[in-house]
């Protein structure tokens, strides 16, 4: 267990103590910007390696044991990460490893719907696993995925906030956070023609897939 925490703490750390902290533009500065995202891109690989092997050989510790009666619901969460997740990556978006500032951006398809489709489904894939595995493991491995997709976007918010300005703040007016709430708002709309329906097959392709297989590569049905 305490390999799987220092895997966790060394995942977040990355995240929130060097790219997410003032900590960047000094090492930036150093490095310069294409060093750094090529250091920190592997530096995050070998942490979600290290999480995947410490979490097979942690101990099982139960807290609410398998929670059978949240499946369906962790089901319709997985469902729709994999679809936000291959979605994410086709409409141009500034929040996309800061690619394309917001002034050269007009908020279409998936960026519509949420400006942090890739993190957002992330963070729900996490979380529909950690409301199903009770164990301490789970918590530790599933919670901090969750944490960093649902709440690293806070993060991400402020830094281009202050990198970018008031076309920052432009660019959020037309787009949200938590998906669909700028549509709802009515300060965006959905136009579904505007998705790109390849990604969204193949992230459909893949969840039942990954059903289907669920028991043979990683044990536990996420059915029954």
């Amino acid at each position: 267990m305490n390999s799987l925490t220092a895997a966790c703490l060394f995942f977040l750390g990355m995240h929130w103590i060097i790219s997410g902290s003032p900590l960047r533009a000094h090492i930036v500065n150093i490095l310069g910007e294409t060093v750094f995202k090529v250091l920190f891109s592997l530096s995050i690989f070998i942490a979600l390696a290290w999480m995947g092997f410490a979490y097979q050989s942690a101990p099982y510790i139960a807290t609410w044991g398998t929670a059978e009666a949240l499946k369906p619901v962790s089901i319709g969460l997985t469902f729709f990460a994999f679809l936000l997740l291959p979605m994410s990556i086709f409409d141009k978006n500034p929040t996309l490893m800061g690619l394309v500032p917001p002034d050269q951006v007009t908020t279409r398809g998936m960026v519509r719907i949420t400006r942090h489709a890739g993190l957002i489904g992330l963070g729900l894939w996490g979380f529909a696993h950690f409301i199903v595995n009770g164990d301490w493991a789970s918590h530790l491995l599933f919670g901090t995925i969750a944490f960093e997709g649902l709440i690293a976007p806070m993060n991400l918010d402020r830094k281009y906030k202050a990198r970018y300005g008031e076309s920052w703040v432009k660019f959020t007016e037309q787009t949200s956070y938590i998906p669909f709430v700028a549509i709802l708002d009515k300060r965006n709309k959905l136009v579904l023609s505007e998705l790109n329906i390849w990604a969204a097959l193949a992230g459909t392709a893949i969840f039942f897939a990954v059903m289907y297989f669920h028991q043979t590569w990683f044990g536990g049905s996420p059915l029954i």
